[in-house]
């Protein structure tokens, strides 16, 4: 083979990649949300290595709740920096096609964005109308008027939440839909 048919091929090679990379900052495709699904599968294995499930699971408590919900992903990949088990998840994100743990964590907030919002679409109705039951029994409950402000608030969170998930865009609500059940199977419901 020629070295400049070589240098084509590689030339080929870096754009695809490019293109690639480019196209997740923008949109969320199938190949992406896959290569998400995949990691996460070969993450748990570095995460049981470790006894780092925090970086597969991220669970989200204390004050900054909300706002770690929201980045549930991206939270978790900074606070693995600097961790003994960084590298190697670094060696298993860069194989699924994602340019580094930071993207990869961007990324994940996304499709989980995404999966919440396909999920809330098929539940709203009901949601909706259980959201006002339990309100209306809040209120007409025995429960002290301090109970009852305890409850709403946790309700209006709750309502918060929920619209969270209503600017959520069509591209990655599509992109993720056919993915729903693999994303359940990986213990994110």
């Amino acid at each position: 083979m020629s070295k400049f048919r070589v240098f084509v091929i590689a030339l080929l090679s870096l754009l695809f990649c490019w293109t690639a990379a480019a196209q997740t900052t923008d949109s969320l495709t199938p190949e992406i949300v896959e290569g998400f699904i995949g990691s996460i599968q070969d993450l748990q294995e570095v995460g049981k290595k470790y006894h780092t499930e925090e970086l597969v699971s991220p669970t989200v408590s204390g004050d900054k709740a909300m706002a770690q919900a929201d980045t549930p992903f991206s939270t978790a990949i900074t606070k693995m920096q600097g961790h003994q088990a960084y590298n190697e998840m670094q060696a298993v994100i860069l194989k699924h096609g994602f340019s580094d743990a930071q993207q990869w964590g961007a990324i994940g907030d996304r499709i989980m964005k995404a999966f919440g919002a396909n999920s809330m679409e098929t539940e709203m109705p009901q949601m909706d109308e259980q959201m006002q039951q339990a309100l209306e029994q809040i209120e007409n409950s025995n429960m002290t008027d301090e109970q009852k402000e305890t409850m709403r608030q946790m309700m209006q969170s709750s309502t918060q939440m929920m619209n969270s998930y209503v600017n959520i865009s069509e591209t990655d609500k599509a992109a993720v839909l056919p993915f729903m059940q693999a994303i359940e199977n990986l213990g994110y419901e």
